[in-house]
């Protein structure tokens, strides 16, 4: 037989494209890559399959080589020295190609412990073979095994093909030699063989060395990667295809070649997907003999995750491990479901597959490069690793890179082979990449912290806290800003070459901050810096803020919940305030987490008291939208809430927030919404209003999200110096880019999907941002937010637009009071900015639903009254109905007077109270409810009260011992007493 090389085909091509800096090993090849031309390839692709390292570092790969002239494929082996240059002192110049067969390829390489390698393969000559050829460690054949080192395996007269991709050496140096072998019938079977040293068949394996099973159903599709147990047994993969049977999984043979029944069911671990397409592959084996396999159990079409399942040693699902034994690896849609994996010592997982860069092509007219992952133990993308958990190698422009495999060398660097042709030549090239051990894309770092500086003396004592109210800006000028908003106690921020100049921006103004700036810069890559910025508060500086959030869409017939943010930005304690919320007459009331100190028709007032210096509290309300027809789609909802002190504020701008919602009768869960309703006027731009902006996201699909990332460009309308962010349904991280592309990072976030809880699923990011002072009559200002749930392809929100108008700001009433004088009503209300007001209309009811009219104001003061000489004997429910010129109106909050006892505080017997309660309310005119609530407003109980009725009872029986709140509400007037249960 010849041994020669193909010279015109083999050589190593060193690549040239620029190395991301720390990830590549620049000691390997050019910049951490090799490639080695191996011939054209126009009747077929033929990889690099088999991958092994010498104990000396050496690589060795095995595949196919073509000869331009002839296209006919060789198997082939090559091996490297350990900086990636070929190993000249191996073979012919650093390789063997087996040129016995016309056409054929290496399917996988074992090493000897005295250092030989044999490596498995199959050709054709006259008729189809498979091979086992033995090497001495120069590469040169080894006359003792078979014949002249190589042994050929002919297949028996019924069994047409063989094909072969595993090879081992047992413990006594007996060759074992696993694959697949089809039968006349096109039925797949396994074969197993097992040799002496010299290649003569193991007799005490099988029947002459050979065991031929039928361990499928007649349609199974094939059987490929094995691997040999510390028991000596052997586990093989299978895909089982048979029709409404889909199955993958392992099958487990005795010592001795036959099934081991003893394991799963009848031999076999399996799992089901009902779909054709679905597979499971690449075998790992820990040391407590937990089996892993990995792959996609969903149409490819429809899969999110690459899916890693766990057998244990008995071959039932490992329960602990994943969900069921099923442990979900996030990816994008464009990664392809081809991977490699490996366990790190440390127990985390890297994962080589092949990610598409040209996403209207598909299969091989695609480009395509490496995409090297790193998972934690859970699942989750190691963000320490490479960009956010991802290394992507590119070794030539316009090619399709294959990665077919790679290992871990014992110093933790990864080596990653593959495939790299180009389709409209049908060059091939294998190509191999060494990444350091912990690889980490960056070029140089700055690391910033921020605290607070209570004593003014620039340094960070044990007593002060962190300071996160601010904006962390990194400027080059003309070129690059990058702009992070954090929680957490430091940032890294990635910067390039350069000189760089970054600022800590306090949201409020009571703050000073030393530095006041820190300017970095470096010509070359790879250099750290650090940064400690000094917050100061000014004293006596008085700066409340309150920011009004609709958390979903306003649905008639639903509920709708909204997010109250009141904060202290200022430098003293706020001995005491006042909250209020003007709800629209449109919702009903229902529950808040904390109860509010009184209700007065729409408003809800709560008082505080010493809310300390960046401080921030929250109240969650619950709202009814009335149903059709009193609110019906397309109607405006506005709400208003209010925050005061009893000392002139630093910001008065930020004491006021409104949410103007467009009622709806659908919507979809990963939305964008802004508070102005999409509208704000002239007048409002120039005064500084904010746009305030929720995104709004749910996990839909049929797994948890481990990570999410929002991407946002803000239209260049508005000014990003501006933006703030309020509130957020989980930790985060924002980055801001080029100056208005932002980037929302939320990392292990765990969030669960709709199907397995649905109130569970849901998130939200809600930031407010001012329109730029140059923004004129008719701009509209337009953004549009992208949502990826972990490395999936990206949900994309409604395009939520805001127009400039010219209408003057609406009229606001500051207040309306209704009170008794003798016989009568009197209403009293205050107004301003009363432009295009026309009148007010007085309107009466009963019941606080069915209204009337009573009596009409002429507009044009600012102070009203109105004397209702007859009221109603029981209930007197008022409101304004404010009218504009031009035929637009609103209506006021509502108000109660009564002539009887109805404003009289609700009655509770017995107090305290064990298993049940009686209240009673002087005039119950209305419908309404019954509400008990722990300390912290958890709602415990609800009972409905139907009108006229003046007494009720609620079953408290089986609540613990402890102090509660018993609310009566109609939904215009509410009560509240405390109950003690025993």
């Amino acid at each position: 037989m010849k041994n020669s090389l193909l010279t015109a085909v083999l050589m190593v091509l060193f690549t040239g494209a620029f190395a991301q800096p720390g990830v590549l090993d620049q000691t390997f090849g050019v910049g951490g890559k090799v490639m080695t031309y191996v011939g054209r390839m126009s009747n077929g692709f033929y990889f690099p399959n088999a991958l092994v390292a010498q104990p000396d570092g050496k690589i060795i790969l095995g595949g196919g080589s073509a000869n331009d002239s002839t296209v006919f494929t060789r198997p082939l082996i090559i091996r490297y020295n350990t900086n990636g240059s070929l190993d000249t002192t191996f073979g012919i110049g650093g390789s063997i190609v087996y040129q016995a067969l016309y056409e054929g390829e290496i399917n996988s390489i074992v090493l000897q412990p005295d250092g030989k390698i044999l490596a498995t393969g199959y050709g054709w000559d006259s008729s189809s073979v498979s091979f086992v050829i033995r090497l001495k460690g120069n590469g040169k054949y080894d006359s003792t095994f078979g014949i002249n080192g190589v042994k050929i395996i002919i297949p028996k007269t019924n069994l047409p093909f063989d094909y072969y991709n595993n090879i081992f050496i047992r413990p006594n140096n007996s060759i074992f030699l696993g694959g697949i072998a089809y039968d006349s019938t096109n039925r797949i079977n396994y074969r197993l063989l097992q040799f002496n040293p010299n290649g003569t068949p193991d007799n005490t394996f099988g029947v002459n060395g050979e065991m031929i099973i039928n361990a499928l159903d007649s349609f199974s599709q094939y059987i490929s990667e094995m691997q040999i147990l510390k028991s000596g047994k052997i586990i093989a993969r299978f895909k089982d295809i048979t029709p409404s049977n889909y199955k993958n999984g392992v099958i487990r043979f005795n010592v001795n070649g036959s099934v081991d029944s003893s394991f799963g069911v009848n031999g076999k671990a399996s799992v089901s997907s009902g779909i054709r397409t679905s597979y499971l592959h690449g075998i790992n084996v820990d040391s407590n003999g937990n089996i892993f396999l990995l792959g996609n159990l969903t149409d490819s079409i429809k899969t999110t995750n690459f899916t890693l399942v766990c057998f244990d040693s008995s071959g039932s699902l490992k329960s602990n491990f994943g969900i069921n034994g099923k442990l979900s690896l996030p990816y994008s849609c464009d990664f392809k479901t081809d991977a490699k994996y490996k366990f790190r010592p440390d127990g985390k997982i890297y994962l080589i597959t092949r990610k598409e860069t040209a996403d209207s092509l598909l299969g091989w007219g695609s480009r395509s490069d490496f995409a090297l992952l790193l998972y934690n133990k859970n699942g989750t993308i190691d963000d320490s690793f490479g960009r956010r958990g991802i290394i992507i190698t590119d070794f030539d422009n316009n090619e399709v890179e294959y990665p077919t495999d790679f290992l871990i060398q014992p110093d933790g660097k990864i080596i990653a082979v593959g495939l790299s042709t180009n389709v409209n030549d049908y060059k091939g090239n294998f190509v191999l990449a060494r990444y350091e051990s912990n690889a980490r894309i960056y070029y140089n770092s700055l690391i910033a912290s921020t605290f607070l500086d209570k004593n003014g003396n620039g340094i960070k004592d044990t007593n002060e806290p962190l300071f996160s109210k601010g904006n962390l800006v990194s400027l080059k000028a003309w070129i690059d800003t990058i702009r992070s908003i954090f929680y957490a106690d430091k940032i890294s921020v990635d910067l390039d070459t350069g000189t760089y100049v970054t600022r800590f921006i306090p949201y409020s103004p009571a703050y000073n901050v030393v530095p006041a700036s820190h300017v970095t810069s470096n010509s070359t890559y790879f250099h750290d810096d650090s940064v400690s910025f000094a917050v100061q508060p000014v004293p006596g500086q008085r700066d409340v803020a309150i920011n009004l959030i609709s958390l979903n869409a306003a649905r008639p017939g639903f509920y709708l919940r909204y997010q109250l943010v009141y904060s202290n930005q200022g430098t003293d304690t706020v001995s005491n305030g006042v909250i209020k919320l003007l709800k629209s007459n449109k919702l009903t009331y229902q529950s808040s987490t904390v109860a509010p100190n009184s209700i007065v028709g729409d408003t809800l007032i709560w008082n505080f008291a010493d809310l300390k210096p960046l401080q921030d509290s929250s109240i969650f309300l619950d709202f009814y939208v009335k149903a059709p027809p009193i609110v019906n789609s397309g109607d405006s909802i506005q709400s208003m809430a209010i925050i005061t002190t009893n000392k002139p504020d630093l910001t008065p701008a930020d004491d006021t927030s409104r949410v103007k919602q467009i009622a709806t009768s659908a919507y979809d869960p990963n939305d964008k919404t802004e508070n102005h309703g999409g509208k704000i006027t002239t007048v409002q731009v120039t005064n500084g209003d904010y746009l305030q902006y929720t995104i709004r996201f749910q996990n839909t699909g049929n797994d948890t999200a481990f990570n999410v990332y929002i991407r946002d460009t803000l239209d260049n309308k508005l000014d990003w110096n501006t933006m703030q962010i309020l509130t957020a349904s989980h930790s985060y991280q924002m980055t801001m880019t080029d100056g208005n592309k932002c980037l929302f990072t939320l990392r292990n976030v765990n969030l669960v999907d709709s199907t397995t809880n649905e109130p569970a699923s849901h998130g939200y990011i809600v930031y407010k941002v001012k329109p730029k002072p140059t923004v004129v009559l008719g701009d509209t200002i337009k953004n549009t937010a992208a949502i990826y749930f972990d490395y999936n392809l990206p949900v994309l929100t409604n395009t939520e637009t805001t127009l400039v108008i010219n209408e003057v700001l609406p009229l606001r009433l500051l207040s309306f009071t209704a009170k008794k004088e003798n016989k009568t009503n009197l209403l009293n209300w205050t107004t301003t900015n009363e432009i295009n007001v026309d009148h007010f209309d007085i309107e009466r009811s009963r019941n606080g639903r069915e209204f009337s009219r009573i009596g009409s104001v002429k507009a044009g003061q600012s102070n009203y009254y109105y004397t209702d000489n007859s009221p109603l004997t029981t209930a007197n429910y008022y409101r304004l109905k404010m009218m504009d010129k031009d035929g637009k109106y609103e209506y006021s909050p509502i108000r109660l007077l009564t002539i009887n006892n109805s404003q009289l505080p609700i009655t509770i017997y017995p107090n305290p109270a064990r298993d049940k309660v009686t209240v009673t309310h002087p005039a119950a005119n209305t419908a309404a409810q019954l509400q008990l609530t722990d300390m912290t407003g958890r709602i415990l109980r609800r009972t409905k009260v139907a009108a006229e009725v003046v007494q009720a009872t609620m079953n408290i029986k089986g609540l613990p011992a402890g102090k509660y709140n018993l609310t009566w509400s109609n939904g215009i007037v509410s009560h509240t007493q405390p109950l003690v249960i025993e």
